[in-house]
């Protein structure tokens, strides 16, 4: 029988698939084995709980403990998402960053390394997904973080946590089970980042060296997770991608306000824990759905006792270096969702500048004339996209730069100026689209970033000044030019593109029109992209 099979094995396909069989990696973690999947180079465990189900009794509940399992638990598929209304987000981006089917039972991380191995320790990539507080998860092809794994040197975690109101629904009880309710989602972020200390370094990765990195939504829970007590010590960098509701979360009444129009519209005769959750999920997002509010972390005197970053940055996160910046015209991503807002007349972008930046006409002529001065080819398209672009991200995203400088940290800020061809070159530089080129994973976003000559070079550089940052704090690397740390004076950037380069403080005349307006909030109630 020996023979047989030597024999067997000496044929090259039945070789390399026993070579392969062998070579499936299998992981010791605290809650019991794993076995992954080979993928170009990379081991890969898809779907690992970090924490129990957040179904029935767990709802609205602070993260449980996860049972352990006595046999190996194969890890190849991504577990499900947290609930949330299905199919919203833009259609040239959800076949991407695309959300699995919905389910209580969503506390799932997956971790991509180079080398399932103890002997040489590699800096921890930690991704929090965006879609704000309230949308998307960490699966789907545009987070397939093999290529940022193997090309940086880095093992990438990325995770799913509770969202929209069944991770921050504020619920007006007595019953102690329930006091962190209002913060659950951002619980859940803690539980796994402890996941990852306990366990890293068994996949190969520095449980000491840490970076959070996250974009949209993930850079407003990037920097929340700057200003939480739980969180101190669990990592050690930090990049915020596109902040555009960095700055503060909800106060007490607006949670309570928004918990009590929720119960009102579900038609419960009490806002408490035990009344919540019996109401079927599904229901639970209909109204949801319905109500059209923006569930944040709110301060709770547990969780959070401050803002983030207002008035200034939490001391909490004095030593922990920053890498921040914006696409160039963020919010072009949200007039494609009708060509018809590239070609609008002056008095409509008027009317919906004045609506969203809730003003008077007289301020609105005040602000377009200057950033008219400053682009006389602009159309008031043009405009529009560039005055909610300064108002919604980069505004907030330079007050979160400027605080952590003037907390002392190492602070680096870039723009990525890079233009997409996609569309005739409509959509320029906008809101997401540096992401596929730090993951590697721009075939899969051909749809938003095309397949040409530019791709590859791209997605070189932007691994490279991505891991580099998560080795050493530093974004320096040989593909760019020298990149000054941000300070309250030059405030250097670095502009990414084929060719990037360094300007001091791009944007801030014409952004100086914007001065005081109050910086951007997610609960702001109105679209700028529609009619």
């Amino acid at each position: 029988m020996a023979g047989v099979t030597s024999l067997i094995l000496a044929h090259p396909f039945c070789a390399r698939a026993w070579a392969t069989q062998r070579s499936i990696p299998v992981v010791d973690t605290a809650q019991g084995k794993v076995r992954g999947t080979l993928i170009e180079g990379a081991h890969v465990f898809k779907g690992i709980p970090y924490a129990a189900s957040t179904a029935g009794p767990n709802r609205f509940l602070a993260p449980q403990p996860v049972n352990p399992w006595v046999n190996v638990r194969d890890t190849v598929e991504f577990g499900d998402s947290a609930p949330q209304v299905a199919g919203r987000g833009s259609p040239m981006l959800l076949a991407y960053g695309y959300t699995r089917p919905v389910s209580e039972t969503c506390l799932f991380l997956n971790v991509f390394t180079p080398l399932a191995s103890t002997s040489v320790r590699k800096p921890v990539m930690v991704w929090l997904h965006g879609g704000g507080w309230g949308d998307g998860s960490a699966s789907g092809p545009g987070f397939e973080a093999v290529k940022l794994a193997t090309q940086g040197d880095v093992v990438v975690v990325t995770i799913n946590h509770r969202l929209n109101s069944f991770g921050y629904l504020k619920l007006d009880d007595s019953d102690q089970r329930f006091a962190d309710s209002g913060n659950a989602g951002v619980l859940d972020m803690v539980a796994a980042l402890r996941w990852v200390r306990e366990n890293i370094a068994s996949f190969g990765g520095h449980p000491g060296n840490v970076t959070l990195f996250g974009q949209s939504g993930g850079a407003s829970k990037v920097s929340a997770l700057m200003a939480a007590p739980a969180a101190k010590g669990l990592f050690h960098k930090a990049i915020a991608q596109s902040c555009s509701g960095a700055l503060r979360i909800t106060e007490q009444d607006e949670a309570a306000a928004l918990t009590h129009a929720l119960a009102k519209q579900l038609g419960l005769a009490s806002a408490s824990g035990e009344t919540f959750q019996r109401v079927p999920m599904n229901d639970l997002i209909a109204a949801m759905t319905a109500e059209s509010r923006a569930y944040r972390p709110v301060i709770d005197d547990r969780t959070f006792t401050r803002h983030p970053f207002d008035p200034d940055a939490s001391p909490i996160c004095a030593d922990i270096p920053l890498m921040t910046g914006n696409a160039a015209t963020e919010t072009r991503f949200s007039l494609v969702s009708d060509l018809r807002n590239f070609s609008l007349p002056d008095a409509e972008v008027r009317r919906r500048l004045a609506r969203f930046l809730q003003i008077d006409a007289a301020e609105i002529n005040r602000i377009m004339q200057v950033y008219a001065a400053a682009d006389s080819k602009a159309s008031p398209s043009d405009l529009l996209a560039q005055i909610t672009t300064d108002y919604t991200f980069i505004r907030n995203t330079r007050r979160l730069a400027l605080l952590q400088a003037e907390n002392r940290a190492p602070t680096h800020v870039y723009v990525f100026s890079w233009r997409t061809p996609v569309l005739n070159g409509i959509l320029k530089s906008p809101h997401a689209v540096e992401v596929p080129f730090v993951f590697g994973t721009a075939p899969a976003a051909v749809s938003y970033v095309g397949d040409g000559p530019d791709v590859a070079p791209l997605t070189k550089m932007m691994i490279a000044t991505w891991s580099a940052f998560a080795h050493t704090g530093n974004p320096n690397n040989s593909s760019l030019p020298h990149w000054p740390r941000f300070d309250t004076r030059q405030r250097s950037t670095m502009m990414l593109d084929v060719s990037s380069r360094v300007e001091l403080d791009p944007g801030s005349q014409v952004r100086s029109a914007l001065e005081g307006l109050p910086y951007y909030e997610y609960n702001r109630p109105v679209n700028y992209a529609r009619t």
